[in-house]
């Protein structure tokens, strides 16, 4: 009783430990991608992406009940992850300390040294968990994984207790006949059932626990002593195919099944109320006329589908038609397409199509199909990458096994060149990274598909010197040679939670961001052999003391091992991943939604792109209240055809249905146009010319309103030189002339984060207003969207940068990005602003943003510096405009690999590029330049310089060296 004691109060320090690190580290609001949606989603019970979490949005409403004001509904439901990921922390010490009392010999009584070891084991394990890179990641934001992780540690811990439970009871009972499904301790069984249920309204993640229990339960319950090695085996493989037939029954059998039956029956309450009827009388039934096996298997499904019952939550919600009702699952046809993903498309599992290395395409129909198809995606882009590979088996290891799944576990257990797209694993040891010295992240440009951004922090390094990762192998070793079985059963969590998903998954290339989150399970099950493989270490300790010096000796040189692990592995970790983990002074998300939307005209529509210019705008209208008058339209989403409907039938808050001339029989005969033909469109303008007089210069009169307003509809660029037109395409075209020949009673926005193919080629008609454009019938040939003084710079100087100015805090990757992308904007405008005779404005707006988000704090890149630059010329400001030139300086010449761009007035090649960077250099002082590098000089080869390379001396100045 006293070692339970002792355990139980060391693992409740551990979670207390961990509960401190993420409550220090936690998001104060909302974050980038998806939490933006899920708290909007919890705080009002709304359906967000398929296949959903319910159970998470039920948790995740009562904890934003908690909250004292609308403001911390983000933080309070953050909250919920850190108590999920510190209860996790602890579970993980549970169970580390009972797999190490599992393969401790048995002895005599109880040994001080045995507890020391397992106690320590759990510690420094449960403490090195803590901080691997991607599960700190999701401990701080409202996200599924904590959860999802919390429960897979909760099944794992208690499969250990049923196991532990089961061989007692079996030693109480002797050689009395008692079936083994007939054991008391099988309620843990049970138990574990239900948590799968209810991890089902969380994350399909925790179901892949399953297989670790099917082992366990297969070692503990029907392993004979007596059986040869071939017999073992093959009850290894016989367990492996029975788990997997009971782990089908509950997915897709029960998850996609049953609302399959409900369809087939055309009676889904009935359908439900008989399913229930009839497992519960068959457990009742079974119990009476002692069946024991029979009445476990349904008892477990009777939990299952009473964990199960969350998912109601969907259909009910859905049917109040709330603001976000993702697919719209009010009917079982819905529902179905929505537990299955299909808005998502299909991904072939065993059998399909793949991509054909003659013909250098996929082709579904009438092509070969084969088995493990790896490379299947119908997306041209995706065909350049394939054409890399030489068959879907060299794709599989390369890219799904090795870049998506290898370089995370890496990131996690051997260290991370920085937290960039793309970023490889790095040890910190010279020689085994030879092609990333210990400042190579921090000095070189990252190349992502939105041009290139900023060099990344250096706190975003983070090297462990593969510590983690020899413990974690020297960890397994020791578990396999001390206690094979549930070894195996943990390699089949660490492949399952690793491999298994690889497999599941079948990525395609170029993810637009890292999946690493997916994977937290796999870095779990090899965190129990880091603490495994630390226990042993102290046991070797205490053993050779026990040699070398007298009782206190020996204690000290295991109490010296086990700290020297602990400062070396987790302590080390813990310094390390801190600065790029801490995310308490992050409000990047928050402000830039607060930005956009409070820049718009009251009711406007506002087309934006994809998460991150959406989600946040979600919260911030269903959470904080902020301009609910506004109409979010996502151009993802606009494809849909039951989102159409929704923008056309539905209010959302203060926002009226959006004008939508199209029937709801037109909307379901939308398709995409692979084959669209340019034409001259025109949007009716009517005669009112007051209307437009705030939007015009005082020296132009109505006359420079277009009526009515034509342009060109040139569609997207198609694959063989053709253009193309999209659903969403036809749907926003059908919003602008619908809203047009209503008298453009709505103003229409696009985000400036919506690409320009998306904007419908109406650059000549786009105001700058803010962070979005605004549709107006006034043509110009501004490129970057027409600036009105006294208005666009009025609604710019209101903009939040809460934290900007504190170069000590640290802003995520994306976060940066997003930021960073302001310079572009306020250095357009305040140029634009000086050109039209009002440099005091364009000084002043340039001024407070550049105190707001100084380059210390959110360090830029060459597409938005030289914006700037350009800016601080225009109005005069010699001392900022050269703090800019040096730092775009630096990053062109000392990097020869730059993308092109897609900026105002900046629409050349790289050459052409590099060439207008040199011209604002020449400004600084007329020396010789180096001259632009060739192509042929970029392909590998250093280039050859004509002149002196630029040396930057202080931030305010840089000369030639």
């Amino acid at each position: 009783m006293r070692q339970k004691r002792v355990e139980y109060i060391l693992a409740g320090l551990v979670g207390l430990s961990a509960l401190g690190l993420y409550v220090s580290t936690v998001a104060p609001t909302v974050s980038f991608w998806d939490p933006g949606e899920r708290i909007a989603s919890a705080y009002h019970l709304q359906v967000m992406h398929a296949p959903g979490a319910p159970f998470y949005l039920l948790l995740g409403r009562l904890f934003s009940m908690l909250a004292p004001s609308q403001e911390t509904v983000a933080l309070a439901v953050n909250l919920l992850s850190v108590l999920a990921s510190a209860g996790t922390v602890m579970l993980t010490h549970l169970i580390i300390v009972r797999l190490v009392r599992r393969s401790q010999k048995p002895s005599g009584g109880q040994s001080p040294d045995r507890d020391v070891v397992a106690l320590a084991s759990g510690v420094l394990g449960a403490f090195t968990f803590s901080v691997t890179d991607s599960f700190w990641f999701n401990a701080g934001i409202a996200e599924v994984y904590a959860l999802s992780t919390f429960f897979t540690a909760l099944v794992v811990w208690l499969a250990l207790r049923w196991s532990s439970a089961f061989r007692t009871e079996r030693e109480w009972l002797g050689v009395r006949q008692v079936p083994r499904s007939g054991f008391s301790a099988n309620r843990y069984l049970i138990l574990i059932a239900f948590l799968f249920g209810i991890a089902i309204g969380v994350h399909l993640l925790s179901l892949l626990a399953f297989f670790f229990v099917a082992l366990i339960v297969f070692f503990t319950a029907f392993e004979q002593h007596e059986w040869t090695s071939r017999q073992r085996w093959g009850g290894l493989v016989l367990t492996g195919v029975i788990g997997g037939g009971l782990f089908l029954v509950i997915y897709p059998g029960v998850v996609q099944g049953i609302p399959k039956a409900f369809r087939a029956t055309g009676a889904p309450f009935l359908t439900a109320l008989a399913l229930a009827a009839g497992v519960g009388y068959g457990a009742y039934a079974t119990h009476i006329r002692n069946m024991p096996a029979v009445n476990l298997g349904l008892t477990c499904l009777a939990v299952i589908l009473i964990g199960y019952s969350s998912y109601a939550l969907v259909p009910l919600r859905s049917a109040t038609e709330p603001p976000i009702d993702i697919n719209d699952p009010d009917t079982i046809e819905r529902l179905i397409g929505y537990l299955e993903r299909e808005q998502y498309g299909d991904t072939p599992l065993l059998r399909g199509a793949t991509y054909d290395d003659e013909a250098g395409r996929v082709n579904p129909r009438g092509g070969q199909t084969t088995l493990f198809p790896r490379r299947h995606s119908l997306q041209p882009k995706h065909w350049e990458v394939y054409r890399r590979y030489d068959s879907d088996l060299e794709y599989f290891l390369d890219y799904q096994v090795g870049h998506m799944y290898a370089r995370y576990f890496l990131w996690n257990f051997v260290g991370r060149a920085s937290d960039v797209q793309g970023a490889p694993s790095v040890t910190g040891i010279p020689f085994l990274d030879p092609d990333s010295t210990s400042d190579s992240t921090s000095s070189s440009l990252t190349t992502t598909p939105n041009g290139t951004v900023a060099e990344p922090p250096p706190d975003t390094r983070n090297v462990y010197f593969a510590l983690p990762l020899l413990l974690g192998l020297f960890g397994a070793f020791h578990h396999f040679r001390r206690d094979w079985r549930r070894a195996l059963s943990v390699l089949a969590l660490f492949f399952m939670t690793g491999i298994g998903i690889v497999i599941y998954l079948n990525q395609t290339p170029m993810q637009p961001r890292e999946r690493d989150y997916s994977y937290v399970g796999s870095f779990l099950a090899f965190s129990l052999w880091t603490g495994i493989g630390a226990g042993g270490l102290i046991r070797l300790a205490l053993r050779r003391g026990r040699d070398w010096f007298s009782g206190k000796g020996r204690l000290l040189l295991g109490a010296a091992t086990g700290l020297f692990l602990f400062f070396a592995v987790p302590g080390w970790m813990a310094v390390q991943n801190y600065g790029d983990h801490d995310r308490s002074e992050s409000y990047v998300p928050r402000d830039y939604a607060y930005n956009l939307l409070t820049g718009l005209e009251e009711n406007a529509i506002l087309f934006t792109n994809g998460d991150n210019d959406t989600y946040p705008l979600w919260y911030l209208q269903a959470v904080e209240g902020v301009r609910r008058d506004v109409r979010v339209v996502n151009l993802s989403l606009l494809r849909t055809k039951w989102y159409i409907r929704q923008l056309k039938d539905q209010s959302s808050f203060q926002s009226d249905p959006l004008p939508i001339s199209l029937s709801d029989q037109r909307i379901g005969s939308l398709r995409p146009d692979p084959s669209w033909d340019p034409r001259t469109v025109q949007l009716p303008v009517g005669e009112e010319s007051s209307r437009w007089k705030p939007y015009l210069p005082e020296r132009t009169n109505s006359a420079s309103v277009e009526t009515p307003m034509r342009w060109t509809l040139e569609g997207r660029k198609g694959a063989k030189s053709r253009r193309t037109f999209r659903v969403a395409d036809f749907a926003a075209y059908n919003i602008l002339l619908t809203n047009a020949e209503n008298g453009w009673k709505r103003p229409v926005y696009f985000a400036t984060t919506v690409s320009p193919e998306s904007r419908l080629n109406l650059g000549a008609y786009l105001q700058h207003e803010g962070q979005a454009y605004r549709v107006l019938p006034i043509k110009h040939d501004q490129p970057g969207g027409r600036v009105v003084p006294g208005l666009t710079d009025t609604r710019m100087s209101t903009f939040r940068f809460t934290g900007l100015a504190d170069s000590s805090a640290h802003h995520s990757r994306t976060a940066r990005r997003m930021a960073d992308s302001y310079r572009r904007r306020f250095g357009h405008v305040a140029r634009r602003l000086a050109e039209k005779g009002t440099p005091e404005a364009a000084e002043k707006l340039l001024e407070g943003f550049s105190e707001s988000m100084p380059l210390s704090s959110i360090p830029g890149g060459p597409s938005t510096l030289l914006p700037m630059a350009r800016a601080h010329r225009s109005v005069g400001n010699n001392t900022r405009y050269r703090e800019s030139l040096c730092r775009l300086g630096g990053s062109v010449l000392k990097n020869d690999r730059l993308p092109v761009y897609d900026l105002p007035e900046i629409t050349e090649p790289t050459d052409k590029l590099e060439e207008l960077v040199r011209k604002e250099l020449w400004r600084l002082d007329p020396a010789p330049l180096p001259h632009a590098a060739s192509a042929e000089d970029r392909r590998g080869r250093e280039p050859k310089r004509s002149g002196p390379p630029l040396r930057r001396t202080s931030q305010h100045d840089c000369q030639l060296a």
